[in-house]
């Protein structure tokens, strides 16, 4: 067990340090892979779709390229920071389909699973070739249910970060992007593996040290962020083989030889940095306790009225294949207010996770909505309540329009001139302390990119685009919100509006191969 100082202490530390946070200085010569190999590994060849017959492997498939899998081709254009063309030479970038802060995917995935066509071992999942790479031998399942609370299941994937892949260019910043990105993918899978008919959920606590140690990961380069325990559909797995009636402990799996990881190994966190102290201190696992009470606005409103009534919305997995973060803005145009409760709606519901309260809604993060361009909305800052879907007008220190007054990139600038709604968890850093500790902060950072990534699903699903802005959440922001003086801030900052007819940007879908074969067992070719 570890010692550490007062709850939330690390956290308080690094929130103040990172209000007063000044540019970044970007040494792009060490930067690392923006992802992870295990070279000598035999390797499993996943389907590109779950089609035509639902197998296990075809939904694994599915389900780890809807997550990080290399899907998508753009063409971007050098702009300036009025948005302007500067004539360059147009970049190719390949694309995943979540979006990940300044592009740089720091999120790893690990798999165990019981079905039929892949031997019982640990796998980390290659983006670039759409491959299993067999890690280490032996059924995981067990061990890794076992630490995250006992569900059993057929499918464990966890989610790691690799931290300098985003701490190169965003310093002690990274940890927070790296946990709201996490969210991010936990929505995305679970809205993935909704469609396919899979359920299972999120888990945000766990004994850290020891997933790590099973996964092989020294929490200094790379750590446990999240994991998702998810059932598949009986007709899935009518090939399985039966579970081991002795299944292995972690001390046996982990006495199994390992393959090594591609070189150079990425830089570890410098000792002793704020991201470093923090996420040290969000892996302490401290007294359970009841959770705090799910966060309220302050009480200050000055009218309440009806959310607009949802639109009818796809699946929020139409909104996969269309999402694109533009970089030139939106059309200064109103959408429809049915879009605007649509989007409302799928930020508002519940979700399953081990965080208390969640099937009933976000419990550690309250709902904030700007109204700049809705039809039938009047232009005002929005309290939004999921339970009675009403939308109440706080008593802020500043008007609407003081947002563009903050301290903003020029791209969220650009953003917000054409901009028709903003979207904005927020929440008080420290009211889980007494009962989660620092890691609080880890799991209402995570809650804060789930509910923006359901709302930037919902949003392009119905022919919208969005893109979160992390430095919109600030504290002119929270003035305009009337959060001023009180525990709460925001979180995140999501802008939506209506995507340009032409423009900069072009995303194009990789399509998957006409004839495909996949290997039912692993193979070194």
């Amino acid at each position: 067990m570890h010692t550490t100082t007062a709850a939330g202490a690390a956290t308080s530390r690094y929130l103040d340090a990172m209000r007063n946070r000044g540019p970044l200085s970007i040494d792009w010569a060490s930067a690392p892979t923006r992802h992870k190999r295990y070279p000598g590994a035999e390797r499993v060849r996943l389907p590109w779709t779950a089609a035509p017959s639902p197998s296990g492997l075809g939904m694994l498939g599915e389900l780890l390229r809807n997550l990080l899998g290399v899907t998508r081709i753009v063409w971007s254009h050098y702009l300036g920071d009025g948005g302007e063309l500067l004539g360059r030479p147009p970049m190719l970038l390949t694309g995943r389909p979540a979006p990940s802060g300044g592009g740089l995917y720091p999120i790893e995935a690990y798999v165990a699973a019981r079905q039929p066509h892949l031997p019982a071992a640990l796998y980390h999942y290659d983006p670039v070739h759409h491959v299993l790479e067999r890690v280490r031998g032996g059924d995981h399942v067990p061990a890794l249910t076992g630490l995250l609370g006992g569900t059993p299941s057929d499918v464990v994937i966890v989610l790691s970060a690799v931290f300098w892949r985003s701490m190169f260019k965003y310093g002690d910043f990274a940890y927070r992007l790296i946990c709201q990105e996490t969210g991010v993918l936990i929505a995305q899978a679970l809205a993935v593996g909704e469609r396919l008919g899979v359920t299972g959920g999120a888990h945000l606590r766990f004994p850290d040290d020891e997933v790590n140690r099973l996964l092989g990961l020294d929490d200094t380069r790379e750590a446990t962020m999240a994991a998702l325990t998810l059932s598949l559909p009986e007709a899935s797995l009518s090939e399985a083989s039966l579970p081991d009636p002795e299944p292995p402990t972690p001390e046996q799996l982990i006495a199994q030889p390992a393959a090594s990881e591609n070189r150079p190994l990425p830089r570890a966190m410098p000792s002793g940095c704020l991201a470093a102290t923090l996420h040290r201190a969000c892996t302490l696992v401290p007294q359970r306790a009841a959770s705090p009470d799910r966060p309220q606005p302050p009480t200050r409103t000055t009218r309440t009225l009806p959310a607009p009534e949802p639109a009818p919305l796809p699946h929020l997995t139409a909104g996969i294949a269309r999402r694109a973060s533009p970089i030139a803005g939106y059309r200064p145009v109103p959408i429809p207010g049915g879009a605007l409760g649509a989007v409302l709606a799928a930020a508002g519901a519940g979700y399953p996770s081990d965080l208390p309260g969640t099937d009933e809604g976000p419990a550690a993060t309250a709902l904030y909505v700007l109204s700049l361009r809705v039809d039938g909305l009047p232009r005002a800052a929005y309290w939004y309540d999921p339970a009675n879907h009403t939308l109440h007008v706080p008593t802020a220190e500043a008007p609407i329009d003081a947002v563009t007054t903050g301290r903003l990139l020029p791209n969220t600038r650009v953003a917000l001139r054409g901009a028709a709604a903003v979207l904005i968890p927020a929440g008080d850093p420290l009211a889980g302390a007494p009962p989660f500790g620092d890691r609080w902060y880890r799991m209402q950072q995570m809650e804060a990119g789930l509910i923006a990534q359901r709302a930037a699903l919902a949003a392009t699903a119905l022919g919208l685009a969005a893109r979160i802005h992390s430095d919109g959440a600030n504290e002119t922001t929270d003035a305009v919100l009337g959060l001023a003086g009180s525990p709460l801030r925001s979180l995140s900052f999501l802008v939506m509006g209506t995507p340009p007819t032409g423009g900069p940007l072009v995303t194009r879908p990789i399509p998957g191969p006409v004839d495909e074969e996949v290997m039912p067992a692993p193979t070194t070719a």
